[in-house]
């Protein structure tokens, strides 16, 4: 409503500008022009004045605030009494004096204008939400770091456990092979040099059986052997005063294993062959490779218990912990600012429930490396939950720039829109003095002193439509809202900067309107440009 407000003065504002010029027209219709503006203005306050009443029982704060300004502004100047008087002077034909008293009015109305539109209080709110959600996201954005971190020192404990137990899983399989296979070779010495098939047909069958289950853990023992050297990568490099880890091994386990795989195969021949006495040596090669691969998995064992030793679990606990607590403060931090936004726009702050499940998960997860246990399903969870949230917030940020972009233009454009008009207001004063000065020069051919005011005035108008364009620029290179506009807004400055060094230089003829009128194309340009920039944005071409 508010906005309305201000486009409705906007246009009725437009249609007073040419009151300022009316000195050609006839007095009937200049005081009916004015007889309209004063009814207009009176519907325009009271307007003002009702709105200001329901926005006091709604509870909208900042919009009540504008209002109360421009009620309190418009009384200030007295801006309804002021029509009253040039519309006296309208019917009393005191032209020049009616003339001065509307660019007085008409300067309220436009500082009026400005006060309803607002725009700076709009892109302020808009741009402390974006900074505030933006903060959201970057801490959000730490957590899921530290989450992964600590994530990956679980899985690096539970790749060392999961290790471990296989280690000690192939660990009983040679055992049980060893022991088979000791078996078996005191069944083959008992034989004798010479037996018959139908002795030595099931001590062949059993030595197969035992070659099978060595290639099977052969097997086994690669997989182990590769996702150790695999995990070698990942782990933390040794600090400056610890001793350098030494060179990994080359995989034992696995070929001493493959070798009693073929030693056993040998020693099945043999007996398949009805010759057990030479099938004693290769079940002692059986037996030798299967103790080296015993030693072996020892090795191995130790290994990767030093490794399961060295590891922080307390660290991991505290850590764990602190993600933690900075999870529950931000989601904390994140339902304040819900609860006081949702009196002013009822809208959610995005991600925030996302964050607040995360922090279960990573107590859980807490808890279990406080006993000692890996947690990475809990902390992939929590993580999972963390990086919602991030998209949550990258969402929200990505509408809240684009809602921002919106009214940057829409601000860009009411500005040029105003400044154009008062463009026009000057140029038809330039047109105006010059007249005036080609009737009342001096005697010596000098300007009048009073003259000389009203073209000093004009140009700090101009000046002022100067500082405009420069804080205009500003904001256009502070957005980055187009690559188009700061060429032609700073070709804008650079005009008004000449138009108004002609004023102070007293030129009030075709040199100085010229220039005007160059200032006036160039407003068109760019308002042309930002209308149709904003119904490209709204039809969803850009």
């Amino acid at each position: 409503m508010r906005r309305l407000f201000a486009a409705t003065l906007a246009f009725w504002l437009a249609a007073f500008v040419p009151c300022a010029g009316a000195q050609g027209q006839d007095p009937p219709s200049v005081a009916q022009q004015q007889q309209s503006a004063e009814a207009r203005f009176r519907e325009l306050t009271e307007s003002m004045q009702r709105l200001h009443g329901y926005l006091a029982k709604v509870g909208n704060q900042d919009d009540i605030k504008i209002l109360r300004a421009g009620m309190t502004l418009a009384q200030e100047k007295r801006i309804q009494d002021a029509m009253s008087q040039i519309r006296a002077l309208l019917d009393q034909q005191k032209w020049d004096a009616a003339l001065e008293r509307m660019q007085s009015v008409r300067a309220d109305l436009v500082q009026l204008l400005e006060v309803l539109q607002n725009r700076n209080l709009d892109l302020q709110q808009l741009l402390a939400k974006l900074e505030q959600l933006k903060g959201y996201r970057n801490d959000v954005d730490q957590l899921v770091k530290e989450q992964q971190s600590e994530k990956d020192a679980s899985a690096r404990t539970e790749q060392l456990q999961q290790r471990m137990e296989s280690i000690q899983q192939a660990k009983a399989s040679a055992d049980q092979l060893l022991a088979e296979q000791q078996a078996l070779k005191k069944d083959t010495n008992a034989l004798g040099m010479q037996a018959a098939a139908e002795a030595t047909k099931p001590l062949a069958d059993k030595e197969a059986q035992l070659e099978s289950k060595a290639n099977e853990l052969a097997k086994k023992l690669d997989q182990i052997e590769k996702d150790a050297a695999e995990a070698k990568p990942s782990e933390q490099p040794a600090k400056p005063n610890e001793p350098q880890p030494s060179e990994p091994k080359s995989p034992q386990a696995s070929s001493n294993a493959r070798s009693a795989a073929g030693a056993m195969q040998r020693a099945q021949q043999q007996l398949d062959q009805q010759k057990p006495e030479p099938s004693l040596k290769d079940q002692d090669q059986a037996i030798e490779s299967l103790q080296r691969t015993q030693k072996e998995l020892e090795r191995m064992a130790e290994e990767t218990r030093r490794e399961l030793d060295k590891l922080p679990f307390d660290e991991q606990a505290k850590k764990q912990d602190d993600t933690k607590k900075a999870t529950d403060t931000l989601a904390q931090k994140m339902e304040k600012a819900e609860q006081e936004q949702q009196s002013e726009d009822g809208e959610p702050v995005p991600g925030r429930k996302s964050v607040q499940q995360a922090v279960p998960k990573q107590k859980a997860a807490a808890g279990q490396l406080k006993e000692y246990k890996p947690a990475k399903q809990k902390q992939q969870d929590a993580k999972e939950d963390l990086e919602r949230a991030r998209e949550e917030l990258d969402e929200a940020i990505n509408q809240l720039r684009q809602q921002l972009q919106d009214e940057v233009l829409r601000a860009l454009e009411e500005r040029f829109t105003a400044m154009l008009a008062k463009q026009r207001e000057l140029t038809a004063q330039a047109k105006t003095l010059d007249k005036t000065r080609q009737k009342t020069l001096t005697a010596d051919g000098g300007i009048p002193a009073s003259l000389k005011e009203r073209i000093e005035a004009m140009g700090t108008g101009e000046q002022d439509l100067e500082v405009e364009a420069s804080d205009a620029l500003k904001l256009i290179e502070e957005e980055g809202t187009t690559a188009v506009f700061p060429e032609i807004v700073s070709e804008l400055k650079s005009q008004l900067a000449k138009t108004a060094k002609l004023c102070r230089a007293l030129e009030t003829g075709s040199a100085l309107q010229e220039k005007q009128a160059e200032v006036e194309d160039t407003l068109t340009l760019l308002i042309n440009a930002l209308r149709k920039t904003i119904e490209n944005r709204e039809n969803g071409q850009c």
